[in-house]
């Protein structure tokens, strides 16, 4: 698993376990995102140890961590942990606890205890809770401070009630940003790392499994559209290791594979669910994981229900999008054939819908080289007359509206109209001072539109060569 562009989720998870008191913090995130690499990375600066759950009952779990412990103990010269009895209780999890906490000395940096794929001490109804705490708190003179980790999914390790009264942070591990993952994406122009972030997104695993000096409907031959690529079942794999009837799931996923859309577009996505309400499990579970993001406009009134939902990764995007069809409908079309007949003619559509979600990546990290700052508020306004994918207030204090278009803005079209046409329709940024027009493009824009935006000192041209850092 490649580890890259981590700087903010060390820093959040070193600000926690550099706490003198026991702290547990959860590292969520969907699956391959790189939480277990993330946590291994950190714990280089800290005693500790890093313990996978294995899919067994409790008894055996409790036994193959007592193992682990036990192993830690002896290489510090200390005997095997001695427990109340041989049964799976609440006193020999405390206990096993009290054996991870008597590696911090007293008065010495605490002992981090990380244990992967928490969610399977749960699914095993294993009495670890409560031990945990009764664990890190016990009053004692002679033992040091032990930090607990606990990684998983959003819904799959311990949640906060479980530890009341004592507080869980928590550190959400994402997709890597297009320029971050850029190293990893194949194409040479900046144009075609775009268009590859828009079908291979920026989830670590997947990353790992691309060939960069290929192209990239190679890559999607390879890995993709190939019945034994490495990333051929990967999303609907991903389901159902969480999901044991996926059908509607996978519904939901498809329908918002095409592009964002709101709850309307969700429920039609599910036609067997004949009342809009019915499908608020289905979303909320899928958020749960990881899979589905939601976004509210940036002048939303507290009460407002405008939220659109979106798949949280362009690879999701593209594999229920053209994946999904081809390997359970293509009929008698080779790989490359389908590319040609159905992928490539669907590309631009499809990268149209990802581009926005590169442009605020860039105004949240990259901002300050084509601005000279990055945005403190970031995101979309839409509703009443106003679309704009881009928006927000930079650090700088000023407010900023963009358009984006994959391939350019065409003859007819005048992007900078457009976002005066949008700007009077919302209050949002309205007194500000500067108040700057972006038009974010996959390719070189028109000669025409430089020389317009070069008259102005209020409008910028953000093109793939800036997005990359060119």
């Amino acid at each position: 698993m490649l580890f890259a562009g981590r700087v903010k989720e060390l820093g959040q998870l070193r600000g926690v376990l550099d706490q003198g008191a026991p702290q547990v913090v959860r590292v969520t995130g969907l699956r391959g995102a790189g939480k277990t690499s993330l946590v291994r990375r950190t714990l280089i600066d800290y005693p500790g140890l890093l313990h996978r759950c294995a899919p067994l009952p409790a008894p055996a779990q409790f036994k193959l961590l007592k193992d682990r412990i036990d192993g830690a103990r002896s290489e510090r010269g200390m005997p095997p942990a001695i427990l109340d009895s041989g049964v799976d209780s609440g006193a020999d999890w405390a206990g096993l606890f009290l054996a991870a906490r008597s590696l911090a000395e007293a008065g010495e940096r605490p002992f981090v205890l990380a244990i992967d794929d928490a969610h399977r001490l749960s699914e095993a109804r294993a009495r670890h809770t409560d031990a945990m705490l009764t664990a890190q708190h016990a009053p004692s003179d002679d033992l040091g401070t032990l930090h607990l980790v606990l990684i998983g999914s959003e819904s799959g390790v311990s949640a906060e009630a479980a530890f009341a009264p004592h507080t869980v942070r928590t550190v959400r591990v994402g997709p890597l940003p297009f320029r971050t993952a850029a190293t990893y994406l194949p194409g040479t122009r900046p144009e075609d790392r775009v268009r590859a972030y828009a079908l291979f997104g920026g989830i670590p695993r997947v990353l790992a499994a691309l060939d960069p000096s290929a192209s990239v409907e190679t890559n999607v031959r390879r890995v993709l559209l190939d019945p034994h690529g490495t990333l051929a079942d990967v999303s609907a794999a991903w389901l159902e290791q969480d999901i044991q009837s996926p059908a509607r799931y996978v519904a939901i996923m498809s329908a918002l594979a095409l592009g964002e859309g709101d709850w309307a577009t969700v429920h039609a996505g599910v036609p067997d669910l004949t009342k809009s309400g019915q499908v608020a499990p289905y979303l909320n579970r899928l958020m749960e994981l990881g899979l589905i993001s939601s976004r509210r406009p940036l002048d939303a009134t507290p009460r407002s229900r405008t939220t659109r939902y979106a798949v949280s990764d362009p690879l999701l995007s593209f594999w229920f999008r053209f994946v999904l069809p081809y390997r359970y409908g293509h009929g008698r079309d080779t790989e490359s054939e389908y590319y040609a007949r159905v992928v490539r003619p669907g590309l631009d559509v499809h990268i149209e819908g990802v581009f926005p979600i590169i442009c605020r990546q860039h105004m949240i990290h990259d901002s300050i080289e084509t601005l000279g700052s990055v945005a403190r508020e970031h995101g979309s306004l839409w509703g009443r007359g106003c679309d704009l994918p881009v928006a927000g207030i930079l650090t700088s204090g000023a407010a900023y509206y963009g358009v984006c278009h994959w391939d350019g803005p065409n003859r007819t079209e005048e992007p900078l109209g457009r976002i005066e046409r949008n700007m009077r329709e919302t209050r949002y940024g309205f007194g500000r001072e500067r108040r700057l027009r972006l038009i974010f493009t996959g390719t070189t824009a028109p000669r025409r539109l430089q020389r317009e935006v070069a008259r102005r000192h209020d409008a910028q041209v953000i093109d793939a060569d800036a997005l990359l850092g060119n």
